[in-house]
């Protein structure tokens, strides 16, 4: 698979951790939502062109609609957005809501990496997470400190060196860069 330019992959929570998070904060949805959004824009002017994400409910969603948005909205530029699926049906516990979402953003998809050719086993979801950083040159992560996937994500990409950009909703939109150490010298 060639991609042209930087790549971006997304962590965030799923909705529960997602509701509970904004609660703690003083934003809604669309608010975070223009925030993840103006990130991506800047990105943008850093030569970022491929977006791709885990296509969990919740913030992979939300993101992935963001980078279908960008590529209507800038273009004829040559941006990408990447589906990356963990395993043949992740999706068998969500709604009809959430499914058929998934459906018509798979459909805008460039392209959808399958990573694991099986049923959904325990440990997919992980190998889907190293496989968004081991393919990315920096992580966009809705997280505010709680246990779990997304933490998880975090500290591989840490281990891999990638620049992260760290979204708290929970602190009013706090956002953090975190650089590997050959980029603060």
């Amino acid at each position: 698979m060639q991609y042209m330019k930087k790549v971006c992959s997304f962590t965030g929570y799923r909705p529960q951790k997602l509701n509970s998070c904004l609660a703690k904060g003083s934003m809604d949805m669309n608010a975070l939502k223009e925030i993840l959004k103006s990130e991506m824009k800047k990105m943008l002017d850093r030569d970022f062109m491929t977006f791709q994400c885990g296509m969990a409910v919740g913030g992979d969603l939300l993101f992935a609609e963001i980078a279908l948005e960008l590529k209507r909205e800038y273009a004829p530029m040559p941006i990408r957005f990447v589906a990356v699926v963990p395993c043949l049906n992740h999706d068998k516990s969500w709604n009809e809501a959430d499914r058929l979402r998934l459906r018509e953003i798979s459909e805008e998809a460039d392209d959808i990496v399958l990573v694991s050719n099986s049923r959904y086993y325990d440990g997919c979801m992980a190998k889907r997470n190293r496989y968004l950083v081991d393919n990315c040159d920096e992580l966009i992560a809705i997280f505010d400190g709680q246990r779990g996937g997304t933490m998880q994500t975090i500290n591989y990409a840490k281990e891999k060196r990638r620049r992260i950009t760290i979204i708290d909703p929970s602190k009013s939109v706090k956002i953090t860069l975190i650089e590997p150490m050959e980029m603060r010298e």
